[in-house]
C-alpha cells in the first residue's frame, strides 16, 4: 500500500507540473488555464479511484471514456496547439516523447 501512495503522489506531481509547464510553455489567458487545470484534476482523481476504488470492467471503460471525452472538450484548443508544437520538433525529440508517454501509461495501468 505504501507503494501504491508513493506512486500516486509522483503520478499526480507530475501530471500538475506538465499542466503548469503547458500553460506557460502556451501563455494561456486564466479561463483556458483553469479548464486546463480542470481537465488535469479530473485525471488525477480518476486515477486514484482506479486505484483505491475497485471498478467492474465495464464501469471502468465507461468511466474512462468519460472522463476522456470531458478532458477533450475541455482543453481542445490546448490539446491542437501542442500537438502543432510536437510536429515541429525533430525526428529524434518525437519518437523520444513517444516513447516516454507511452512508457509512462503503460506503468500506471500496471501498477494500478
Amino acid at each position: 500500500m505504501t507503494f501504491t501512495i508513493v506512486f500516486l503522489t509522483v503520478i499526480t506531481t507530475f501530471i500538475l507540473f506538465k499542466i503548469k509547464t503547458i500553460s506557460e510553455r502556451q501563455q494561456l489567458n486564466s479561463k483556458v488555464e483553469k479548464r486546463l487545470f480542470i481537465s488535469g484534476i479530473l485525471l488525477v482523481l480518476f486515477i486514484i479511484t482506479n486505484a483505491t476504488l475497485p471498478y467492474p470492467e465495464s464501469l471502468y471503460w465507461f468511466i474512462v471514456l468519460g472522463v476522456l471525452t470531458v478532458i477533450g472538450v475541455l482543453s481542445f484548443d490546448v490539446v491542437k496547439k501542442e500537438l502543432h508544437r510536437f510536429k515541429l520538433l525533430s525526428l529524434k525529440d518525437r519518437v523520444t516523447n513517444v516513447a516516454f508517454y507511452g512508457l509512462l501509461i503503460t506503468v500506471t495501468t500496471l501498477f494500478i
